[in-house]
């Protein structure tokens, strides 16, 4: 569960080429799926980028990370940094 945690940006990532690569082989791409597919690609990346940077984050940083990520997303993300990493763990970084 732990490495699925810290993972999950490239798990959103790997949706996200998925809603690009269907469409291209049954034939039936439009604007919609192109921008869901770029939309979850980039989340996936940012998201993968929050959740294994291991500074303890600051009000002013995780209200950036907010919007930066979207507000539903960055929740998930938020969650998954905290299964990935004990508390011991982010101590020891910082």
């Amino acid at each position: 569960m732990k490495e699925l945690a810290k993972n999950i940006g490239v798990v959103v990532m790997l949706i996200g080429v998925a809603f690009l690569v269907i469409p291209f082989f049954t034939g039936a791409t439009n604007n919609t799926n192109l921008i869901i597919g770029l939309v979850l690609v980039i989340e996936g990346l940012l998201g993968h980028i929050y959740v294994n940077n291991m500074k303890r984050g600051t009000l002013l940083s995780n209200t950036l990370w907010a919007i930066l990520l979207l507000v539903i997303p960055f929740a998930v993300f938020f969650i998954c940094k905290r299964i990935a990493y004990t508390e011991d763990e982010v101590a020891a970084y910082n």
